[in-house]
């Protein structure tokens, strides 16, 4: 009987060893190149309290027949590269936006700066005027031509303005003559509508890549995982996006945050919210019935520690062949990068701000010597 007993001892032992190394079905899914595609990217969209990414877009290939009158703006396009950081510190309610646009093109060489600190809690954002009034050499020399050499006089004639910072709320006052209106949206209704808008979009990628075969997603040896989706898989997206826009509690976070921007974004907001789900519907539909217009996004990830998103890579090819002897394309790039987080600048003091009136004068007054001494009492300047 002992023996028995020791037999059956190791059997149940052996049992409950290899049950414990087993793996359920959903622990094997999420080691497939599928499952670690979808868990980066819905881990991607769970944003830390503090995080720094950096997207870049740069146009790949341009295709456009010769006689075509934009053919050689179209091309200028290759030649520019655009970047934004973007900085956020959910805790202390604000994130820092820094743009930059530079053309490496003879006809716009040029290199653009421009920076956002945003409040959070109010929406409020502030621009520092220094990149704006001491721009890049080559832009300052475009920005002059187009303004009779005034934008060089104005750091000379306002030197303290490259230590100002414009506020959208003063830009606001300053461009309608009234305040800017005020959100009656409690920031914590505000933080619930945008936490669960979240959680809805993190359900919907979900249950959309989960959804497509497994075998289109392909494993490199770097550890990306990459998709390419089509037509049909975009039409088929936009399609849940509608449907998910039939969601009352969707359409309710999403009044909320519109109301949050001000009153303006507000008017006759369900009308507006009924021709967005029905653009959608019929985009789809266009979209799938249309054989000459055709789309190809190849989505590459990479995943940093515990599943987080270190890089999104979007690589997109757009041809239109409805004129089969000269079909048009264009591919581009779109790539976020996950950064060491960058500690976002204090707000501007009061005092830093530019006023209203301000603003205002000094607009009048440039624009006075620019139409030298000319009458623009019956303009808006």
């Amino acid at each position: 009987m002992m023996k028995k007993g020791i037999l059956l001892s190791i059997l149940l032992a052996l049992v409950l060893v290899i049950s414990a190394c087993g793996e359920s079905a959903e622990e094997k899914a999420a080691k497939t190149p599928q499952g670690k595609f979808v868990q980066t990217m819905k881990n991607g969209m769970n944003v830390p309290d503090q995080s720094t990414y950096t997207t870049s877009f740069a146009v790949n290939d341009i295709n456009v027949s010769s006689t075509d009158p934009s053919a050689q703006t179209m091309g200028i396009l290759k030649d520019i590269k655009l970047s934004v950081t973007t900085s956020t510190d959910k805790k202390a309610n604000k994130s820092e936006a820094k743009f930059n646009v530079t053309s490496t093109n003879n006809l716009l060489p040029i290199s653009m700066d421009l920076d956002f600190l945003v409040d959070s809690k109010t929406g409020n954002a502030y621009i520092p005027l220094k990149t704006i009034v001491e721009p890049d050499a080559s832009l300052l020399s475009y920005l002059d031509q187009a303004t009779g050499g005034m934008w060089s006089k104005i750091n000379t004639d306002y030197p303290d303005l490259k230590n100002k910072y414009l506020s959208t709320e003063e830009l606001t006052s300053s461009l309608t003559d009234q305040p800017e209106a005020k959100t009656a949206v409690d920031t914590k209704e505000i933080e619930a509508a945008t936490k669960d808008l979240n959680k809805k979009a993190i359900k919907l990628v979900d249950t959309y890549f989960t959804g497509l075969e497994k075998d289109r997603f392909k494993e490199a040896d770097d550890g990306t995982v990459s998709v390419t989706i089509k037509n049909a898989d975009i039409a088929n997206l936009m399609n849940q996006v509608a449907k998910l826009m039939d969601d009352e509690k969707v359409k309710a976070d999403l009044k909320v945050i519109a109301e949050s921007q001000g009153s303006d974004a507000v008017t006759d907001f369900d009308s507006t919210y009924a021709e967005m789900k029905s653009s959608l519907t019929d985009a789809a539909k266009e979209l799938k019935e249309n054989k000459t217009y055709l789309i190809n996004n190849k989505l590459t990830v990479k995943s940093g520690k515990e599943n987080s998103l270190d890089t999104l890579t979007l690589q997109t090819k757009i041809e239109d062949k409805s004129d089969a002897s000269a079909p048009e394309s264009i591919s581009f790039t779109v790539k976020t990068k996950a950064e060491e987080f960058v500690p976002i600048e204090d707000f501007p003091t009061k005092d830093e701000v530019i006023s209203s009136e301000e603003l205002n004068k000094i607009i009048t007054d440039v624009t006075a010597k620019m139409y030298g001494g000319m009458d623009i009492s019956g303009t808006n300047y």
